[in-house]
């Protein structure tokens, strides 16, 4: 079965308009053309958060259904996601109060927790 793993620091979601800047480590960056919304460690104003993240992988781009196991393990448990997908990775933002309650979900979902 599928494995995850927990990473260490809190997350903080961050949307940009226009020119604004962004001033901090950077986990992931998504540009929408009008708007880019910034995943980071720095909390910063207005900033969503914080997060912690679920990371699996990695996969070949082939494979299906894997992210639709996890975000319904989590959906039943009542765990609201934010979805980063990479080339090999899937990375899963939940609030960061609700991290025990989604190991569990994903647990009793058949996977498999990395130390």
């Amino acid at each position: 079965m599928t494995s995850f793993w927990l990473g260490d620091t809190p997350l903080y979601i961050h949307r940009l308009h226009g020119d604004e800047s962004f001033v901090g480590p950077v986990f992931a960056t998504i540009d929408e053309g009008d708007e880019r919304t910034v995943i980071s460690s720095t909390r910063g104003t207005g900033a969503e958060g914080p997060f912690s993240r679920i990371t699996t992988g990695p996969f070949d781009l082939t494979l299906i259904g894997i992210l639709a196991k996890l975000s319904c393990a989590l959906a039943k448990a009542e765990v609201p996601i934010f979805v980063i997908s990479t080339y090999r990775y899937d990375h899963i933002l939940i609030p960061r109060e609700l991290e025990d309650k989604a190991v569990d979900a994903l647990q009793s979902a058949g996977f498999s927790r990395k130390a």
